[in-house]
């Protein structure tokens, strides 16, 4: 919904008046002192929160910048405009939360945090009194409401999306599955005549050569064709207990990656055993570890793969040392078919997506401070197996 529609219709059905702005503006004064107290209540309640906990994976460092960005926030809430461009401003926050995964009921919770430290400290000023205070009060009130409208809004744009994209990929899928059928047959018999070719030949080093660009181009046909068979499927998981460390450990190693391009695993030695599909975890690790090679550079640094077991996690992490990532790449991310690489098919992190949401798992990506790019998988640990 545009901006500015948004805003009207929320002013209109919360009441919020030009005097309840120019009563926030008035206040800001008063509540600025006590910002800094919402902002630390603000993440105590986070920190005793897990699942609301769980989308900062940045450590201390994330948490400190989204400290100064909260305190911005509220800033943005005594300013006394409340235009398009402020509704534009908060939304942009929404989608944030959105493309981090945010439960929605994190958000709701966390603006009661805010509700209630702004209006104590209303209560703790002197010289708001009676009929005024009330007044406060209520301003309080309608624009906190108006903030989790706007963000509400934008999880429905998310819904929305999401719908879309289904509606594209059931298209893309039977498209994918006309066709990667088609080719499979021919693929065969290319394949078949290149090993019977290389067989009969004299041998050649340049024949050799040539022979084997064309199986490997064959395997990668028959790759691409793979996925966008996975892709179309949408297969659920088969789920069976399993040793997920191992999984991990196996997969990563038979990524193919240059000599000097180390890769470095820290696994946890005491994992309980977990009911997951064996394939399609094997399947992400083997992707995501191939995007950390992909977007690496050999002389800046390794690739680094943790798997760990939190209070209510398991987590895994793939870190890489290449540029990282732009804003316009992250929002894009996961889309089937999106791909910064020249030879790239985009078909590989939404599969990784696609098989995290199946296990009931958030994946999101994030900006390294010294450079590069952290990829993290989180499954709750509901998907242990009752002993």
């Amino acid at each position: 919904m545009p901006s500015q529609r948004l805003l009207d219709e929320l002013m209109r059905y919360l009441e919020f008046t030009p005097e309840d702005a120019a009563l926030m503006l008035a206040m800001g004064p008063a509540l600025r002192p006590q910002f800094p107290q919402i902002v630390d209540d603000f993440y105590a309640a986070i920190d005793r929160t897990p699942g609301a906990s769980a989308v900062f994976t940045g450590g201390a460092p994330q948490i400190a910048r989204q400290k100064a960005l909260l305190s911005n926030w509220l800033e943005g809430l005594v300013g006394g405009v409340y235009d398009a461009a402020y509704v534009e401003r908060r939304a942009r926050i929404g989608r944030t939360h959105v493309r981090i995964a945010l439960d929605q009921r994190y958000m709701f919770a966390a603006m009661s945090v805010v509700r209630a430290g702004l209006h104590n400290a209303l209560e703790s000023v002197v010289g708001w009194a009676g009929a005024r205070r009330r007044a406060g009060h209520q301003a309080i009130d309608k624009l906190c409401d108006m903030e989790l409208a706007i963000m509400l809004e934008t999880y429905r744009e998310g819904y929305i999306a999401r719908v879309k994209e289904s509606e594209r990929l059931a298209t893309i899928g039977q498209v994918a599955a006309s066709i990667g059928h088609e080719l499979r047959n021919p693929l065969a018999v290319m394949q078949t005549s290149a090993h019977m070719l290389s067989r009969r030949m004299p041998h050649d080093e340049r024949n050799a050569k040539h022979l084997r660009r064309v199986e490997e181009q064959i395997a990668l046909c028959n790759t691409i064709i793979s996925d966008l068979l996975e892709l179309a499927r949408d297969r659920p998981p088969e789920r069976r207990p399993t040793d997920l460390a191992a999984v991990v450990r196996e997969a990563a190693l038979s990524v193919p990656r240059p000599s000097e391009l180390a890769l470095l695993l820290d696994i946890a030695d005491s994992l309980p055993p977990v009911a997951v599909d064996p394939g399609q975890f094997r399947q992400l690790v083997v992707n995501l570890v191939l995007n950390a090679i992909q977007a690496s550079e050999a002389s800046v640094g390794d690739i680094e793969l943790r798997l760990a077991s939190e209070e209510r996690d398991l987590v895994l992490t793939v870190e890489d040392r290449g540029v990282g990532l732009s804003t316009e790449v992250m929002a894009r991310l996961f889309e089937p078919l999106f791909t910064t690489r020249s030879t790239g098919t985009g078909l590989g992190l939404a599969l990784c997506h696609r098989i995290v949401e199946k296990h009931n798992g958030t994946i999101t990506a994030s900006n390294r401070p010294k450079g590069g790019a952290t990829f993290a998988v989180r499954l709750p640990r509901g998907v242990e197996l009752q002993s």
